[in-house]
């Protein structure tokens, strides 16, 4: 079992003219552009449970709890403050509650020092979703953006790779979460897909263990009606390099933190600015055979899948 948790802090800012600004644009003379933007605050808090059910075959669940915050602020073209009360489109508010979790079969093997590992699996549609937020704008009523779940089942697959190479051990590993249909509100989620590669060296007989890591997620764009929103195009590609370690606390428990910085933008689409995002988790390994791991040295390794936490 593993309990972990993900930050990261962002900004949004764009210009809002009409036909954004709703029923308002159908006024003489129409209302004067300004820019919004927008600051959040987004944590994710994640549950795994993997159980070893032979050899080669494992199942993996994940729930998550999701925590986002934002504050919008206003100002003039010439970047005079701006006050917009009981604003439509951006709210002071923090928004709490379950997204989608997972339920994941992993199929593993190894032959000398090289490991592998594939990841077949579902996620469930129990996270809120909202309705089509470009709709409501235009008609000039509150609406709110951030969708805590996709509403639909999404596809998961993954595939890993390790290499001991002593003392170096090497992974490279990637992980899709593909939405394929529309849900009842007419939302298709973007698919999101993140891979990566980590590079750790074991240190005092293996107690510790700091890495590198270097990381690229993708998320499609978000679709409303079979449509790109008002907003466009806005898929993205960041590529990020971190640092982290893990602490083999005991044979069984295992503490582990990372903090990822993001170097690279590979597409200039509207979306979320963000300098990086911090991870730390503790786990927890049993023998429910009914030995105790502290006492038998049964280590559990833990994982680190690429990309956890990025997806908003």
């Amino acid at each position: 079992m593993r309990l972990g948790a993900s930050g990261l802090a962002g900004s949004a800012g764009h210009l809002a003219e009409c036909p954004d600004l709703g029923p308002a644009c159908a006024e003489t003379p129409p209302p004067v552009p300004y820019h919004h933007h927008v600051a959040l605050w987004m944590t994710d808090v994640t549950a795994d449970v993997s159980y070893q059910i032979t050899p080669w075959l494992a199942a993996e669940a994940r729930l998550l709890l999701r925590v986002v915050d934002t504050y919008p602020t206003y100002t003039e073209l010439d970047g005079t403050p701006k006050l917009v009360p009981d604003d439509i489109h951006h709210h002071d508010r923090t928004i709490v509650g379950p997204g989608d979790p997972w339920l994941i079969a992993r199929f593993s093997g190894s032959t000398g020092k090289l490991s592998s590992a594939a990841r077949l699996g579902l996620s469930f549609p129990l996270g809120r979703t909202e309705p089509d937020p470009y709709r409501l704008g235009a008609a000039g009523e509150w609406h709110e953006h951030t969708q805590l779940g996709t509403g639909t089942f999404v596809p998961i697959v993954g595939v890993g790779l390790t290499y001991a190479l002593d003392p170096v051990e090497i992974s490279a590993s990637a992980l899709g979460l593909f939405s394929v249909y529309e849900n009842d509100q007419g939302f298709r989620a973007p698919t999101r897909i993140f891979g990566g590669a980590r590079v750790g060296v074991p240190l005092l007989e293996g107690k510790v263990t700091p890495y590198a890591t270097v990381d690229l997620a993708h998320e499609s764009a978000e679709i409303w009606n079979g449509a790109y929103a008002l907003e466009g195009f806005n898929a993205r590609t960041d590529l990020l390099v971190g640092v982290g370690a893990t602490w083999a606390i005991t044979p069984a428990w295992r503490l582990e933190g990372s903090v990822r910085a993001r170097v690279l933008r590979l597409t200039d689409a509207a979306a979320f600015n963000y300098p990086g995002m911090a991870q730390i988790s503790i786990s927890r390994a049993w023998d429910l055979g009914g030995e105790d791991e502290d006492e038998h040295g049964h280590g559990h390794e833990g994982e680190d899948e690429h990309g956890h936490g990025h997806g908003h």
